[in-house]
């Protein structure tokens, strides 16, 4: 596990290669989301929203607390005295980020099919592109940018399929994603800060945010099991998976992350079928083959850049 984020982006072909593999364990680790949440959804006093989005990140700040010991003076910096030192400004907006877009979507998953929430936060991916020239200075690979044009019918054609009346559950999840794509910028921003400290910083700050809420709403009246499950949401679900996607940012530019990561709404029906008895609706399966392809093409187009670098390195 590293220690520390270089201060330079590390994305070389051979580092970009590592970021690819980091981002795809994040979607792999985030798509056991809709499962666990529909499964905590089902107990007799079943949390809300609010409160899921609560526990989950404070238990996912307090796993990962250990490996930031020492490190806290990455996400700071000099008062304009420069006696004391303070939080960035871009850290804390990530934090605000974060909590926004954790709630929403916890919340869009409450109210609607885990597809239909997935789907619509991941719209984030067309505004990372559209946004990410102007507030990162990064512009797409034209190779990048036909990947999207297959992997964008295919989100489409899952939509189309699960679409439902649920217009309060949709529109939450659309605020998602775009919390979700300007965390993802931030995260970038950040890419010069130690990753686990960044994800402990967000996880216990939205936690604490979200705590006085949680308690007005009664939500710590919860069961045994629902404690657990909430347990290993915030480590193996949440904690885990944000600090790979943290890190993986430091390797990999924000709109290639948005495509490796559409690999979460590919696999989360898969996870709801095997343990709930969700069916996958065809349409889920036609769209979810087309973001596949993408995602395939791009991994084997990375390797190529991977073995390219290392040749003109020997």
């Amino acid at each position: 596990m590293t220690d520390r984020i270089a201060s330079t982006p590390k994305e070389s072909s051979p580092g970009q290669f590592v970021g690819v593999v980091l981002l795809a364990l994040a979607a792999l680790l985030w798509s056991l989301n809709g499962v666990l949440i529909k499964t905590l959804t089902k107990e007799e006093s079943a949390p809300g929203g609010v409160t899921i989005a609560c526990f989950r990140s404070i238990v996912a700040g307090l796993f990962l607390w250990p490996l930031a010991r020492g490190k806290w003076g990455t996400l700071a910096s000099r008062s304009a005295s420069g006696r004391r030192m303070i939080v960035r400004p871009a850290a804390l907006g990530g934090m605000v980020l974060f909590t926004l877009m954790t709630v929403t979507f916890v919340l869009a998953m409450t109210k609607t099919e885990t597809a239909n929430a997935l789907i619509l936060q991941y719209t984030s991916t067309f505004r990372i592109f559209a946004l990410s020239p102007w507030l990162l200075g990064e512009l797409p690979r034209r190779e990048d940018v036909r990947l999207l044009a297959i992997a964008v019918p295919g989100i489409g054609i899952i939509f189309a399929g699960n679409a439902t009346t649920d217009v309060v559950g949709l529109t939450i999840a659309l605020a998602s994603g775009l919390f979700f794509a300007l965390l993802t910028m931030s995260l970038r921003h950040l890419r010069d800060s130690d990753s686990v400290v960044v994800t402990v910083f967000n996880n216990l700050g939205a936690g604490l945010l979200l705590l006085p809420f949680c308690i007005a709403a009664g939500g710590l009246m919860i069961s045994q099991r629902a404690v657990v499950l909430l347990i290993v949401m915030g480590v193996v679900q949440f904690g885990v998976p944000y600090y790979l996607y943290s890190l993986g940012l430091s390797r990999v530019p924000a709109a290639q992350a948005a495509l490796v990561t559409l690999l979460e709404p590919v696999l989360a029906p898969l996870w709801t079928y095997l343990v709930i008895g969700e069916t996958v609706p065809p349409m889920t399966m036609i769209g979810g083959s087309l973001i596949l392809l993408a995602l395939m093409m791009f991994a084997k187009n990375a390797r190529a850049r991977r073995l390219s670098a290392r040749e003109v390195a020997t």
